[in-house]
């Protein structure tokens, strides 16, 4: 069984994504969390309707979107959008599917609590440690 995956959206003319160690603090683009010293992110630029783009993504934000794709045959997400497009994809995916879907709100909730959880730690110890 196929399945037709159609996003509405225009694709960038072009698009590069890499992994990279962050020399330096960043600040997550999708969940505005700390991209820390030493940890993995990835970096995205791009042209959209001829405007030059880049975003940082934090490791979670990304193990996020791979979850969600792993286990929904079609997933349409914009930068900056990316957890409400994903709570959207994964609240449908668990509509249309019934039963079959059944722990597929409750693993989506489970790893934004987790990143939700893991922010909120690093902001409380960046401010008692300055």
């Amino acid at each position: 069984m196929s399945y037709d995956c159609t996003c509405d959206y225009d694709a960038p003319t072009f698009y590069n994504s890499s992994m990279r160690k962050a020399r330096k603090q960043h600040k997550c683009y999708e969940c505005s969390g700390a991209i820390l010293k030493g940890e993995t992110y990835e970096y995205v630029s791009g042209l959209w309707d001829g405007r030059l783009d880049d975003f940082k993504t934090c490791s979670n934000c990304v193990d996020l979107r791979t979850w969600v794709k792993n286990n929904v045959p079609c997933v349409c997400w914009a930068h900056g959008n990316l957890h409400d497009d994903l709570r959207e994809t994964v609240r449908e995916a668990s509509w249309r599917a019934g039963e079959e879907a059944r722990g597929l709100q409750f693993g989506f909730l489970r790893r934004m609590v987790a990143i939700d959880k893991f922010n909120k730690r690093v902001s409380s110890n960046n401010r008692t440690s300055e």
